[in-house]
């Protein structure tokens, strides 16, 4: 009920003495129902909010660190591939200075090319000498300038914070000079960039190429056809001469149609170029970063990908992946053709060894054939024999050839194997790691809408116990209001019986004054006269013992505050108290080895131990009033207290 229902429910109240009319009327809510301080929620709401923000905080410093952790061991990783490869290169960098070392020695000497080894020391004499001159004209000023420049700076800083004109100016034409110095040294790296980009024009000529192709050209030399030195060998029989030549070709045949072979399943990798349509330089740095990482190292293509990601930014994962997919290719293609031209070199050799034998053969057969006319068709014999070796040894190249065929196969079938189960194995890893953030996703949709549920149930439920309580309270207000117009007619009813006994009571009292009332003399001078009190008090009589008001009503045998609170083991425990430690063993051995300030009197001394008392009574006095529980552990320590 508001304030103005209540002054207009009590206008017609006679008596405004009663505190519930006065608390009415002066507007006053009810001690059951307190009002709500929202300046409080508000408080708490903030702290709520700090105490989140600061959670939030804590949760991204922490994600920062794991994130540093992790970075930390990726390059850790990075690290250690590094270091093997550099340890590799600097073995391949010794071995061959070496062989260029023992090359040069060995053959600086001779009479054939000490004068070109003789030139090139005096080449490398005089590009050192070029390369002094040169960094003594354009590196050496700009390190005495740069120097000069800290020197200028550190001494006149402080008149350049203070904006002093002259320094100012000069400062000013300083930087004009190392902005025309930086304009030269730009430049002088222009112009050396320009020689770099036509020495490596130079070094990428064809001729070049041809004298030092790359690694992955680099094959035994195959010369097709029957060789000269085949056709130059003297066999009598010009049949077996003609049939064992034509081996060579067909040899070349089959290694030729084994190349194509490769050359049609490889077209993919053949369509682009050596660089796979890359920047020159980027290839030779993905070929470099990604020999450095074996397929038995472990992680390698995360650490590989992250690798080529630093030093490659502007490539794509996509693109680093369709590149590596192309340089595997390429890589075996070429190691393929590179195998197949060294077979082809050897079985053209081992034919050649062969052929020779065989003519020799031949040619023995045929002057022993001269000689004994009569073993002509043992001759014939022979050369069938000679035809039928030279047919198996064919035949055993085929088989030998077909085997090779069906191994590249099986394992190109096998690497096709692996690739197709680490794409499955990469398909399942994403596919459960989709479903985990589904169910993620899905759990917390649903603790959201649970929360919701929640919410909209305490609301309904407030709202219907507020409606409730509202009733209640109409009612309340109605009862409390029949209650007080009783009460009020019962009090007034009272004070008109209590008015009427107290006139009757004025009235036996005044007749009783009546019949006991004295008149006395006046005797205005013993007011001024010693009372019998004030005599009593201030006489001394023998019998009369003197007792001091003052004094306590019981005498104290006991220890003061101050005497207390000086003892080191109060003060101990004390601090241990407020540690929270008071009741753990170590505070235990700990007040055992403390002493006191003063050594108690042999007749202090008791047997009882610490040990012996009640820890229960002792913990619930602390825990009562820590006063009196300090009070009986310096007692048991004095050796008074008897543990009850």
């Amino acid at each position: 009920m508001g304030e103005r229902g209540a002054r207009a429910f009590t206008t017609n109240i006679s008596n405004a003495s009663d505190p519930l009319i006065n608390r009415m009327l002066e507007g006053f809510g009810s001690n059951k129902y307190k009002p709500v301080d929202y300046g409080r929620l508000k408080a708490l709401a903030s702290e709520k909010k700090f105490a989140s923000l600061k959670t939030q905080m804590k949760m991204k410093k922490i994600e920062k660190i794991s994130k540093a952790n992790k970075e930390s061991s990726i390059l850790k990783q990075h690290q250690l591939v590094w270091q093997k490869e550099f340890l590799r290169l600097q073995h391949l960098r010794r071995k061959y200075q070496s062989e260029v070392e023992s090359h040069v020695r060995h053959n600086a000497e001779s009479e054939v090319c000490g004068q070109i080894y003789r030139d090139f020391e005096y080449q490398e004499t005089s590009l050192s000498s070029t390369f002094e001159a040169f960094k003594q004209d354009t590196a050496d000023p700009v390190c005495t300038l740069r120097d000069d420049l800290r020197y200028w700076l550190m001494e006149n800083r402080e008149d350049l914070k203070m904006g002093d004109p002259e320094v100012i100016e000069k400062h000013t034409e300083i930087r004009d000079t190392v902005d025309s110095v930086k304009a030269q040294q730009a430049g002088v790296l222009e112009k050396l960039r320009h020689e770099q980009n036509c020495l490596e024009q130079e070094l990428d000529s064809e001729e070049l190429r041809s004298m030092c192709p790359p690694s992955l050209e680099k094959h035994a030399a195959v010369h097709t056809g029957i060789p000269t030195e085949a056709i130059d060998l003297d066999c009598l029989d010009l049949t077996l001469k003609s049939i064992v030549l034509q081996e060579f070709l067909i040899l070349d045949e089959k290694y030729q149609a084994r190349i194509n072979d490769l050359m049609m399943r490889h077209a993919l990798a053949l369509e682009l170029d050596e660089c796979g349509e890359w920047d020159s330089d980027d290839h030779f740095t993905f070929v470099a970063i990604h020999d450095q990482y074996p397929r038995e190292l472990p992680n390698r293509r995360t650490l590989l990908f992250d690798r080529l990601k630093r030093h490659l930014p502007a490539m794509s994962r996509t693109e680093l992946s369709d590149h590596e997919d192309w340089w595997m290719d390429f890589k075996y293609l070429k190691e393929r053709i590179k195998g197949v031209h060294n077979d082809w070199a050897r079985d053209r050799r081992e034919l050649m060894t062969k052929v020779k034998l065989t003519f020799q053969e031949a040619t023995l057969t045929h002057q022993l054939d001269e000689l004994r006319t009569e073993n002509v068709q043992r001759q014939r014999q022979l050369c069938q024999a000679l035809y039928q070796k030279v047919r198996e040894w064919r035949e055993k190249k085929v088989e030998a050839m077909q085997m090779e065929a069906e191994l590249e196969a099986q394992h190109r079938k096998n690497m096709a194997q692996r690739m197709k189960a680490e794409e499955e194995l990469e398909k399942k890893r994403r596919l459960k790691e989709k479903e985990k953030i589904q169910e993620f996703q899905a759990e917390k949709q649903r603790h959201q809408e649970q929360e919701e549920a929640e919410l909209r149930e305490r609301l309904e439920a407030l709202k219907s116990d507020l409606a409730e309580q509202a009733v209640y309270d109409q009612e309340r207000i109605h009862y409390r209001h029949d209650q007080l117009q009783e009460k009020l007619e019962v009090k007034r009813q009272e004070e008109e019986k209590k008015m009427e006994e107290e006139e009757e009571r004025e009235q036996r009292l005044e007749a009783l004054r009546e019949q006991v009332r004295v008149v006395a003399d006046s005797d205005p001078a013993r007011t001024m006269q010693e009372t019998k009190a004030w005599h009593a008090h201030h006489t001394e009589d023998e019998d009369h013992e003197y007792i001091n008001i003052q004094k306590p009503l019981f005498d104290m045998h006991s220890f003061t505050s101050k005497q207390i609170t000086s003892d080191p083991r109060m003060r101990l425990e004390n601090k241990l108290r407020e540690a929270g430690l008071h009741n753990s063993e170590y505070a235990r051995s700990i007040l055992s080895t403390v002493k006191p300030l003063q050594a108690p009197r042999k007749d202090m001394l008791s047997t009882l131990q610490l040990k012996d008392v009640a820890p229960n009574s002792s913990s619930k006095c602390c825990e009562r009033k820590p006063l009196v529980a300090a009070f009986v552990f310096l007692l048991a320590l004095l050796g008074r207290f008897d543990g009850k």
